[in-house]
């Protein structure tokens, strides 16, 4: 649209638009790229084993951050 004539007066709208999508374009690369970097791999890989195994790691990590939670005011008390 820019390099035809007919569209002159709207030169500033075209280039303003322009700008957006090149913005969109990285940030829809960016969650693509963090997307494929999880652990989890989508819908069609997602069965009985692999949902199983995310979960039991979920909860691994909530038993951690709980364990942490209860110890900090012990290792407190014990530090003074």
């Amino acid at each position: 649209m820019e390099r035809l004539g007919n569209f002159e007066d709207l030169k500033s709208e075209i280039s303003n638009l322009k700008s957006s999508a090149e913005a969109v374009s990285r940030q829809i690369r960016g969650w693509t790229a963090a997307l494929q970097n999880t652990p989890i791999r989508g819908q069609r890989h997602l069965n009985e084993r692999t949902r199983a195994e995310f979960e039991q790691e979920k909860s691994r990590k909530a038993f951690q951050a709980a364990l942490k939670q209860y110890y900090r005011p012990q290792e407190e008390r014990l530090a003074t």
